[in-house]
């Protein structure tokens, strides 16, 4: 019996916004947590930056909220968060502001990584350990992917679940379409993101030698086009001799449904 575990090197910071808006989604009644983080991912997936949040305060306010199954209580809370998230500051860990566009685009990442840490897995119903910020591990010892022979820079996963023979991680993106663009570009963003793809679908394969594996990057932006990043995806794959993607492209939608058959 082969033994998964996470080697965790470094704890992101996630920041007040983030954990409050987190613990407000997931402590609605289920059967409005979902549509509510849906309502959100799609009004997220189309403000990235300040000015277009304060043009949406000013011209989709009450549509956005009259839209939400909650009460008006509800509302205000969530509204508050939601104003907090795209406006409060933030500094580097020497102090210096971070700029507020830069901000708002990390915090989308990371409130999809903890709303997926607190209400995964999708494909069982209880596992027995969790992990954010995950460099996998076989047995006790770092699983370090390989590409024809170059070992590959991608090195971990935002979240893993595992349980007896069964591992189920993501990397998780505020939009996973715009983080693939990024690799049309060129320059060391462009190889860092093509890295990841390749990452992700052979770390799919290797842990698949040893357990039942489910690797998904997943986009919190809902409208996306998926066929298209499945096809990019496999193009770039097939340099390391993939015939097909180890992992797979889901949107919040389709996290959030498996989760409500599950």
């Amino acid at each position: 019996m082969h033994l998964f575990s996470c080697y965790v090197d470094v704890e992101r910071f996630l920041g007040e916004p983030v954990k409050e808006l987190v613990h407000f989604l997931i402590c609605l009644r289920r059967k409005e947590r979902f549509s509510v983080i849906t309502h959100i991912a799609r009004f997220f997936q189309y403000v990235d930056h300040v000015s277009q949040f304060y043009q949406f305060r000013r011209e989709k306010k009450e549509e956005f909220l009259g839209a939400l199954p909650i009460s008006v209580a509800e509302k205000r809370i969530l509204w508050n968060l939601i104003e907090k998230f795209f406006l409060k500051h933030a500094e580097n860990s020497s102090g210096k502001p971070i700029p507020q566009d830069d901000v708002v685009s990390l915090r989308k990442g990371r409130l999809f990584e903890e709303l997926v840490y607190h209400l995964g897995p999708i494909e069982k119903e209880r596992v027995e350990l969790l992990s954010m910020h995950c460099q996998p591990m076989v047995n006790r010892k770092r699983l370090k992917i390989f590409c024809k022979g170059r070992e590959l820079s991608g090195k971990n996963v935002d979240v893993a679940f595992w349980g007896k023979g069964y591992v189920e991680a993501y990397e998780c993106k505020g939009n996973a379409e715009f983080f693939m663009r990024l690799a049309l570009h060129g320059g060391e963003k462009a190889r860092k993101v093509k890295e990841k793809i390749l990452y992700l679908n052979q770390l799919a394969y290797e842990l698949s030698k040893f357990f039942e594996a489910r690797i998904y990057l997943a986009s919190f932006a809902p409208d996306i086009n998926l066929d298209w990043c499945r096809r990019t995806a496999l193009e770039w794959v097939r340099e390391c001799g993939a015939p097909r993607l180890n992992f797979e492209l889901i949107t919040v939608c389709d996290f959030l449904k498996k989760l409500s058959t599950s």
